[in-house]
């Protein structure tokens, strides 16, 4: 099952909070899909070797270097099929949250980071 991408209103308003008030505010997103927020946490001891960033029940902890918009919407999509309680194998999941950063950016701006 795929999580639909919100419309181009949605998209632009996530990117401009992101830009002036931080990556926290911006993923309040998930009132669309009506959700709870997915809580931030920029600690770089919980994310494991060789990955930047890491998802588990509503938190995404991130290293410095990950926190960018595309690694912010990928945590995301976790968020929306943990939150939702769908069924996905692992690699289906990742590939499917890749896919919704990469068509939410490139539907919106050209600046992927």
């Amino acid at each position: 099952m795929r999580i639909r991408i919100p419309r181009k209103r949605i998209r632009e308003r996530f990117l401009i909070i992101y830009e002036l008030e931080g990556c926290q505010k911006a993923v309040n997103l998930t009132e669309f899909y009506g959700i709870r927020r997915m809580k931030i946490i920029l600690n770089g001891r919980k994310v494991g070797n060789g990955y930047i960033a890491y998802y588990f029940e509503s938190k995404a902890y991130f290293t410095k270097r990950g926190l960018k918009k595309r690694t912010v919407l990928h945590e995301l999509y976790h968020h929306l099929v943990y939150s939702k309680k769908l069924s996905m194998p692992a690699r289906s999941e990742e590939k499917e949250a890749n896919v919704y950063a990469k068509a939410f950016l490139n539907s919106v701006c050209c600046d992927k980071r």
